[in-house]
């Protein structure tokens, strides 16, 4: 091949790594793994690669820029957390490019490798959840910086995290509605986990989250047991009503389970989501609250203060939370290192007028 027809994506495919780090290599720009380096070095000189051509190609330097991937900016979570990755970063000198996953695991491959061919100086991501993240491991083992946001992965130990400590959220939530004097606490979740028994669940999650407890959703499903537990309250899989994730689902689900009658004083969803689609199930079978039942949702919406009494919730530090992720990405691109490998932040109790003592009558099973 002549030396003027050798491009960076002749070396890349020879050495077997993607164009943004052959380019990183050749540029003598971010960083990359010793193996990377000599991967791409040695291609290069194999082609007969000529270094002058990326001179005309790139620009020299860090862009002053970094990724954001998340699976859907419309979620209220996702755009609080937006804001807070876009602010922080702003402040220490960087712009941000978003890519939207629609939890695809194809089009997070696609968006990372459009980052990375961007020269991003590092990326944020809320991974997809999937066996085997090799897109992501593959950029982290090229030494782009990374930082995981709010979700764990099996395979992805070695790259920071900061999330939020869903098991806690949870946990408070439960403890809320037993210091009111509830036992029989139903529990609307759309956990993929939720199959299995919550007994098992919570004895696996004594020792680090395995695949089965990766999701945000089935570490609140633990938190749910392991209050239960610590109050010495038997685990009634009954209780437990498994919903779609939307809130004409959980409407439905949550419905169908107060017409089977089941002996419950107390209810808590754990997303957004549900909370909006169990609290219209619970209006739907002309149940007040918290006279008839008493009520938790999960983060703070605008619907939770506008119904009487206005719901108490479990809030997420969503803006924390991305300008916590911010600061440890942009750390690890200025040359340092995450001071911590997990960082987690601890949600908070908003008590309102939702919750109250169980109804006179209840049944002695519920008190």
């Amino acid at each position: 091949m002549a030396h003027g027809a050798v491009t960076i994506i002749d070396v890349a495919l020879a050495a077997g790594v993607s164009k943004s780090a052959a380019a990183r290599v050749l540029a003598q720009t971010g960083s990359a793994s010793e193996k990377t380096r000599k991967k791409v070095l040695d291609a290069a000189d194999r082609l007969g690669y000529r270094p002058n051509q990326l001179a005309r190609a790139m620009k020299s330097g860090a862009t002053n820029t970094i990724g954001i991937v998340v699976p859907d900016v419309a979620i209220p979570f996702f755009s609080a957390v937006l804001r807070g990755l876009a602010d922080t970063a702003r402040a220490a000198g960087f712009e941000v490019l978003v890519s939207n996953t629609d939890n695809d695991a194809d089009i997070e491959a696609r968006s990372l490798e459009l980052l990375a061919e961007q020269r991003v100086d590092g990326i944020v991501i809320a991974p997809v959840f999937q066996p085997e993240p090799a897109a992501i491991m593959r950029l982290h083992g090229e030494g782009l910086p990374i930082v995981l946001l709010d979700r764990q992965m099996p395979g992805l130990e070695g790259i920071p995290l900061v999330s939020v400590d869903h098991v806690d959220a949870t946990q408070q939530a439960i403890r809320a509605l037993i210091d009111e004097g509830h036992r029989r606490i139903a529990l609307v979740t759309e956990a993929s986990a939720a199959h299995l028994a919550l007994d098992s669940l919570v004895d696996r999650a004594t020792a680090e989250l395995d695949h089965a407890l990766v999701r945000p959703s089935a570490q609140r499903l633990v938190g749910y047991g392991r209050a239960l537990r610590e109050a010495g309250i038997d685990i009634d899989d009954e209780l437990i009503i498994r919903s779609g994730y939307s809130t004409a689902d959980a409407q439905q689900a949550v419905r169908a389970f107060l017409e089977r009658g089941i002996d419950a004083t107390a209810m808590h969803a754990t997303d957004a989501v549900l909370s909006s689609g169990a609290y219209r199930g619970i209006r739907a079978a002309d149940l007040e609250v918290p006279g008839d039942l008493s009520f938790i949702g999960f983060d703070d919406q605008d619907w939770t203060t506008m119904v009487q009494p206005a719901v108490t919730v479990i809030e997420q530090p969503r803006q924390r939370l991305g300008a916590t992720a911010t600061t440890t990405l942009v750390g690890i691109i200025r040359g340092g290192t995450a001071e911590l490998p997990r960082q987690m932040l601890a949600a908070e109790l908003l008590v309102r007028g939702s919750v109250a003592a169980p109804p006179v009558g209840a049944s002695a099973q519920s008190r």
